[in-house]
């Protein structure tokens, strides 16, 4: 290690010998130091750096003699702990002489000494050649008590300053020396000292800690970092750089250019900055990139940056996991579709299996039925879940503004494009799933671009020249047909049969009315209202064929929800009920049924009587009395119940001894006690109340 010569300038040689040797103290190991007194700096010695030893003595001097681009600054004192532990509890508004050998140095010392904090007593200068002040008996001096005047009957002698931490901190940074064994002697010498102003010793260390944590987070970097000077020298390097060109850094001011020709990469290290070079170091391809920044005295410094490859696309990957938490991920399960339907129920399963490929999705289905419902629970349920889930209305937007949302565009691909340009949605689903609603509403330009990214699984952005390749699973959705479209040429026969390689259609509502109890629930309980509606209401509600299906059900509760009273009818419902306001029905030979299947909810019923009558009924045709037989039997009755809600009800009717319930699929028993219960009904007569 070269080690510095450093020139110390005070007003008198024995001054500045007495700094050097506090100096040598502390950094003799590293650097060393040589006393000049003012008068006999001529500029003419070898040196790394120049010091002088006070502010009044570089303006009085100035300019001084230095050698081309020799750094110079100005020395900081203060006392020692030692020193102050002497004077800082004097007493209060006492007068004290303070004693130099001149008047610069009395003057830096009061200065020092009010700044320390020493501001309750009177603080009257004194040095050879000023009148003596016989009124004062008490003195201060920074190891002159030789010049006391005679008479003072109390000299405090606080010793000569020493340099100021901040001083010593200057010294090391300039020549890239503050490490831990240098931060040690720091941390030594701050306990011994006195800080020039209150909380610099604070910022001093709270500085070696900044750097120090600068140095070890960019030792935790995926990046390697190598920087040098502007004469080449490499001044750190972290542990991934290390890594990646296999040799430990021992703190050596190497030259850059050597250290990386030892790979076989020539390095243009002075001039112009280097843009993601591909380079070969140790048979693995990384990427060097080059910049110049400010240094101290704003020298230019340089940065090397150097990323392996591979792991840029890992990168990638983890920064396009992050669009989850920005709202690009699927909100909805299979769990949240809401259904006792036994179609339903099977659509779910089909769509579970479609789940767990990677293949183009296509789902059908009137508005309102749950299509993007579904794009939410096929994404989630796929291994692609970790990854972004990005749905985009196309009708919503003109083709011009949906092209560039999609697909991203370039820098200047047109006015008003954004510096630096736009990724596009399909760059931003990569890995994950896009959904494509209202599919059939798309332009017969972005049809084409839309089937060359799922054929060729890449991207050509608006105004932009190359193809970005990116991994994006489709589903599409669409309330129109498809297939008329193809035929009257509104939509491309190859996108529709790529979009179509797994198809579902959601039912609509009006042939699932069995869920419509359970999904007006559903909307209540999600207001906060557990309250049930009244029956001849639950009842319109259900003959209803919602056209906008669940979406219209869904408002429709909302409104009831405002708007319901006590006074509430059907006849303020916010559509034609159809339904005559009657719900009373008496069975005749053949028995009069309700218009349409309802659930057993809405309808005003005896459940026991009708589950033992149909259980008689049953028995004596000879059919199955299990619950999903039951189920068929009730709905040609006009009653709509879930195999669950049987099971309840036949739960109950066994716990009152009115049937046997035989185990695996023998179905149920009328037993002796039923039959009585059943004939107390009036013969003829269905169990409606």
């Amino acid at each position: 290690m070269v080690r510095r010569a450093i020139a110390v300038i005070a007003g008198a040689e024995t001054t500045s010998t007495l700094l050097c040797s506090q100096l040598t103290s502390l950094l003799g190991e590293y650097m060393s130091f040589h006393p000049f007194s003012v008068n006999g700096w001529t500029g003419g010695a070898d040196v790394d750096l120049v010091i002088i030893s006070s502010h009044i003595l570089f303006i009085k001097h100035s300019p001084f003699e230095l050698r081309k681009q020799t750094d110079v600054f100005i020395m900081k004192r203060t006392l020692s702990r030692q020193g102050w532990e002497q004077i800082k509890d004097l007493p209060a508004g006492n007068r004290y002489l303070v004693v130099n050998d001149e008047r610069d140095s009395v003057v830096e010392t009061i200065s020092l000494l009010y700044e320390l904090g020493l501001r309750h007593v009177d603080l009257v200068p004194c040095y050879p050649g000023l009148p003596e002040h016989g009124s004062v008996l008490q003195a201060i001096t920074p190891g002159e008590a030789e010049l006391v005047p005679a008479g003072v009957e109390n000299i405090i002698n606080i010793g000569p300053r020493v340099i100021d931490i901040g001083t010593i901190v200057e010294i090391l940074t300039r020549f890239n020396l503050v490490n831990a064994k240098t931060r040690r002697i720091l941390d030594r010498y701050a306990s011994e000292i006195m800080t020039s102003s209150q909380g610099l010793q604070f910022t001093m260390q709270e500085m070696f800690d900044t750097k120090n944590l600068f140095e070890e987070t960019l030792n935790m970097v995926q990046d390697g970092v190598v920087t040098y000077d502007e004469l080449g020298r490499v001044t750190f390097i972290n542990r991934t750089a290390e890594e990646i060109l296999g040799e430990a850094w021992d703190g050596s001011r190497l030259k850059v250019d050597q250290l990386f020709s030892r790979h076989g990469v020539e390095l243009e290290w002075q001039e112009g900055e280097i843009r993601d070079r591909l380079v070969t170091i140790r048979k693995q391809t990384v990427i060097l990139s080059k910049m110049a920044i400010l240094g101290r005295g704003n020298a230019k410094e340089r940065v090397l940056i150097i990323n392996i490859a591979q792991k840029i696309e890992e990168l990638e990957l983890k920064l396009r996991k992050q669009l989850r938490e920005k709202g690009h991920t699927s909100r909805f399960t299979f769990e949240d579709i809401v259904t006792e339907a036994e179609p339903m129920k099977s659509i779910i399963e089909k769509a579970k299996k479609m789940a767990k490929n990677d293949l183009s999705v296509l789902i059908l289905g009137e508005n309102g039925t749950g299509k993007e419902l579904f794009a939410h629970s096929i994404h989630d349920y796929s291994h692609r879940s970790p990854f972004a889930f990005i749905a985009v209305n196309c009708s919503a937007l003109p083709e011009n503004l949906l092209e560039s949302e999609l697909f991203g565009y370039e820098e200047g691909a047109f006015t008003g494009a954004r510096k630096g340009g736009k990724p596009g949605l399909f760059e931003q689903a990569h890995k994950g799933t896009i959904f494509l609603d209202e599919i059939g509403d798309i332009s017969p330009h972005l049809q084409a671009r839309l089937l060359r990214v799922i054929q060729q699984k890449e991207i050509l952005k608006v105004g932009g020249t190359r193809l970005l390749p990116v991994d994006v699973r489709v589903i599409a959705a669409t309330n129109r047909d498809l297939t008329e479209l193809v035929r009257s040429g509104g939509f491309r026969e190859d996108l529709y049969y790529r979009l179509k390689v797994l198809q579902i259609e959601i039912i609509p509502l009006r042939r699932r009315k069995e869920d419509i109890p359970r999904l007006i629930r559903y909307f209540l309980e999600r207001r906060g209202i557990s309250r049930e509606l009244p029956p001849e209401l639950c009842a319109a509600l259900a003959e209803h064929d919602w056209p906008g299906n669940i979406r219209e059900l869904e408002n429709t509760v909302e409104y009831i929800a405002i708007m319901n009273g006590e006074d509430f009818s059907v006849a303020d419902l916010p559509f034609e009920t159809g339904r005559a306001p009657a719900v009373e029905v008496n069975k005749v030979e053949p028995p009069l049924l309700p218009p349409s299947p309802l659930p057993v909810e809405c309808l005003d019923i005896d459940i026991e009587r009708l589950l033992l009558a149909t259980l008689v009924e049953a028995k004596a045709d000879g059919k199955p009395t299990g619950r999903r037989n039951l189920t068929a039997l009730l709905r040609m009755q006009g009653v709509v119940m879930t195999e669950n809600q049987i099971r309840k009800w036949l739960d109950r009717l066994r716990d009152q001894g009115w049937i046997e319930i035989k185990p695996g699929r023998s179905g149920c028993l009328v037993t002796g006690g039923g039959y009585r219960h059943l004939t107390t009904s009036s013969a003829g007569e269905l169990p409606w109340k």
